[in-house]
């Protein structure tokens, strides 16, 4: 739902005078920078605070998944067949980007250590900040679940979109959140829902269209979006 998301830094990092293999490289190696952190990260968690999840979360979203089978099966056949059509176009293009990556392994040899482990804590940092939304929103509420399934149910519904081949899951992260996954809301799941969405995808997009507004302007946002939905343009 955030507004291009990978693509938008590359043409970011493309419109500041870097080099397209360059962007796309620093981009690759902060993503494999971070991989590690989150393992370990989501070890931890899960080693703190599994026994509050099973308890007090698992019965919950099993009960809904039970009775939302016809939803869960739907979102698991639509994410299964969006990643087979990334990875049939992958295989497609595969032989496109040997030269390409060749020059990629250049730029990976000569990519300074010092940045990779500066990555390491801004990671930390995200993690923390990021899976702390959540659990912040459910203690406004009279009786939340407890800290150690809002904690783990969490982290599991954000970075789970990081196997998931689409937007969401094409809802999934949603779903499991009203299924009971962060623990029973009670009434309050819908509005923890749009709250906790606005925090982690709406503030980031509203601030990425006003530095775009500033540095492209009106007219070039209007070009893409007709490029984007020809429909509306009309």
């Amino acid at each position: 739902m955030r507004v291009a998301g990978e693509p938008s830094r590359l043409a970011g990092m493309l419109h500041a005078g870097v080099p397209a293999t360059a962007a796309f490289v620093a981009i690759a190696v902060e993503v494999l920078a971070a991989w590690p952190v989150i393992l370990i990260f989501a070890a931890l968690l899960g080693w703190w605070f599994a026994p509050d999840w099973l308890a007090h979360a698992w019965p919950v979203l099993r009960s809904s998944v039970q009775r939302a089978s016809g939803w869960v099966i739907a979102v698991l056949l639509g994410t299964l067949l969006v990643g087979w059509l990334a990875a049939r176009s992958i295989r497609t293009a595969s032989h496109r980007v040997r030269r390409p990556l060749r020059r990629l392994a250049v730029y990976w040899r000569r990519m300074p250590r010092w940045a990779i482990v500066a990555s390491i804590p801004c990671t930390v940092i995200n993690l923390i900040s990021r899976t702390a939304i959540l659990p912040l929103l459910a203690l406004t509420f009279p009786n939340p679940p407890p800290i150690g399934a809002l904690i783990l149910g969490s982290f599991g519904l954000l970075y789970s979109q990081l196997i998931i081949p689409t937007p969401a899951g094409l809802g999934a992260v949603d779903l499991g959140l009203l299924g009971g996954a962060a623990g029973e809301l009670g009434d309050a799941n819908t509005r923890v829902l749009l709250a906790w969405r606005f925090y982690t995808v709406g503030v980031g997009a509203i601030i990425g269209v006003g530095l775009a507004l500033r540095i492209f302007g009106q007219a070039a946002l209007k070009r893409l979006s007709i490029l984007a939905f020809p429909e509306a343009g009309k």
